[in-house]
């Protein structure tokens, strides 16, 4: 099983945070995302899972256009910036397919943290601004490795000429 964690793109800003638009910025990042060679290997996925926040949809839907994917749009619950990574982490371990979830920041990078083993709650990746990540599970979870074991695959960082932290 692999997981395929991208970062919503740039967004404008606002004061009510769940309903911020990506900026024009934001998409450009998206399409840059779109063009790297790895994006191939997530046409296994089921779904585009993403966020309930409007810019995780965005970049979503943004993705599936430039797939011309059918693949369809799905809605995540728990993947907000300041929700527990550690019950994602419970949730996703029970999955045996691949799948590709766009969230946010602290939880991706303390969530990336929880399955590679590193200190619990550690922000082990920094993921910019439509970053992505994958990782693959190696085995099931034990006592000794409660979400199993992973490895990171890869990492796609954003060029700096679009690229937010």
């Amino acid at each position: 099983m692999k997981l395929y964690l991208i970062r919503h793109a740039h967004a404008l800003p606002g004061e009510v945070d769940e309903v911020r638009q990506l900026s024009s910025k934001g998409r450009r990042q998206v399409r840059d995302l779109a063009k790297a060679p790895v994006m191939e290997a997530i046409s296994a996925v089921r779904a585009i899972e993403h966020s309930t926040l409007v810019r995780a949809f965005e970049t979503a839907q943004l993705l599936q256009k430039y797939f011309s994917s059918r693949t369809p749009l799905r809605k995540l619950e728990g993947i907000a910036p300041d929700d527990s990574a550690e019950v994602t982490a419970r949730i996703l371990v029970k999955s045996s397919r691949s799948r590709l979830i766009i969230g946010h920041n602290p939880h991706l990078s303390i969530l990336v943290g929880l399955f590679l083993g590193l200190e619990q709650g550690a922000e082990s990746i920094k993921f910019r601004k439509a970053g992505m990540v994958a990782i693959e599970r190696l085995s099931r979870p034990t006592t000794k490795h409660p979400f199993g074991k992973w490895r990171l695959l890869w990492m796609v960082v954003p060029s700096n000429d679009t690229a937010s932290s």
